[in-house]
């Protein structure tokens, strides 16, 4: 791959961040939606599908600046996954059930992608 243009490595930059500030707002799902979805947990859920959603898009570009690359594109068809894994939210009534997914499949399946994925990105966003 040749050298990054300055607004590749600005968009990997923000891609870095996004991926940070959706494992905060999972983790303030995990905390605080054990018995009740509150207002606030029901903002904090639509603005990680909201991250989510510019994730995804970030791959579409991400998969045309890493051409080819089998580590991305096994990465991407994970992330999938996790999603449809979250899709299950819409399926549950109970901030316990909703919950439950969170801790058991969506929360250990994103940090685990998390992972690999800035494993893949450093290289290319380190100063």
């Amino acid at each position: 791959m040749s050298e990054l243009t300055v607004e590749q490595h600005e968009m990997l930059e923000r891609y870095d961040e996004l991926l940070s500030t959706i494992s905060e707002g999972l983790k303030y799902l995990e905390d605080h939606m054990k018995t009740e979805e509150t207002p606030m947990a029901q903002q904090v859920f639509q603005d990680v599908l909201l991250s989510l959603e510019q994730i995804s898009r970030s791959h579409d570009q991400m998969e045309i600046l890493f051409k080819g690359n089998e580590e991305l594109q096994a990465l991407v068809i994970d992330f999938h996954g996790i999603v449809n894994h979250l899709q299950g939210w819409f399926e549950h009534d109970t901030a316990q059930e909703k919950h439950h997914l969170l801790v058991e499949h969506v929360v250990p399946a994103f940090e685990s992608w998390r992972t690999r994925m800035e494993t893949f990105v450093k290289p290319y966003t380190a100063h």
